[in-house]
């Protein structure tokens, strides 16, 4: 597997440019495609007023490629019309991409098309989804957090995660987080953990069973305690991350941390 395309949703915002930059810097290093897809849900005719904004929309479009972090990349840009941002997957193109890179501003502050529909993206994307936070200079994955229970679903969907942590020289940490509500006696847990190591070969890795009053905290809490640089993990669409929690952990890691997260549907 490789990436050969990336798909970064694009509002003209700040956060929208921060994706689109470490999107460059994984184009640079797969020699992927990036398709900036700006969607444009209000255009419900064809009256002067919206055409004289699609047609700023449009200029503003043809710009992008000359930002300086994106020269020597192939882009193709896209503007969507009379559709959701979540609806963009009936593009048949960009059903088939190989990863989204997405801003968002989090609970704190959704602002603009991207940040508000970022969690709606986690949840139906068919590919993974990178959320990025913050501005990143140069994006490096030295440390990276592979949150998981490390069931049969769990192991087979870490092999979507591989084209982007090739790319690294990652170290990966293998997190599977034991609360008072979900706990799981210690050899079960290296047990399947085990087994995750030997189905994929690893040799630069830690393992570890952490302790905490929930996953979230958990996931958070050690993620911090090592400096990541990214969290992984899959989530179970609209029932949440392990499929025993309500909710979806996914968003809520999404929502509160500062680092990139990495995620895949189920």
């Amino acid at each position: 597997m490789s990436l050969k395309t990336i798909v970064v949703p694009y509002d003209f915002s700040a956060c929208a440019m921060d994706a689109l930059q470490v999107a460059a810097k994984i184009a640079r290093l797969s020699g992927a495609v990036i398709d900036v897809v700006h969607v444009y849900e209000q255009m419900s005719d064809f009256r002067v007023e919206n055409q004289k904004l699609r047609d700023e929309i449009e200029a503003k479009l043809e710009q992008v490629p000359h930002l300086p972090f994106l020269q020597g990349l192939e882009l193709k840009k896209f503007m969507l019309r009379q559709i959701g941002l979540t609806e963009m997957f009936k593009n048949e193109r960009i059903a088939e991409a190989d990863l989204i890179v997405m801003g968002t501003h989090g609970a704190t502050g959704l602002r603009g098309i991207v940040g508000s529909n970022t969690q709606r993206i986690v949840r139906l994307a068919p590919m993974p989804v990178l959320t990025i936070k913050h501005h990143i200079e140069d994006l490096q994955l030295r440390d990276v957090v592979f949150a998981s229970n490390f069931s049969n679903a769990d192991v087979e969907k870490f092999d979507a995660f591989k084209p982007l942590l090739d790319l690294f020289d990652t170290k990966l940490h293998l997190l599977k987080v034991n609360t008072p509500k979900l706990f799981e006696r210690s050899e079960d847990s290296h047990r399947a953990m085990d087994a995750f190591i030997q189905r994929n070969g690893l040799t630069k890795f830690t393992a570890t069973i952490y302790n905490d009053l929930t996953i979230e905290e958990g996931i958070l809490n050690f993620a911090r305690s090592i400096d990541a640089d990214l969290v992984a993990m899959a989530t179970h669409g609209r029932t949440g991350f392990f499929h025993v929690v309500n909710g979806s952990l996914t968003e809520d890691i999404v929502n509160r941390t500062n680092f990139p997260v990495l995620s895949v549907k189920l």
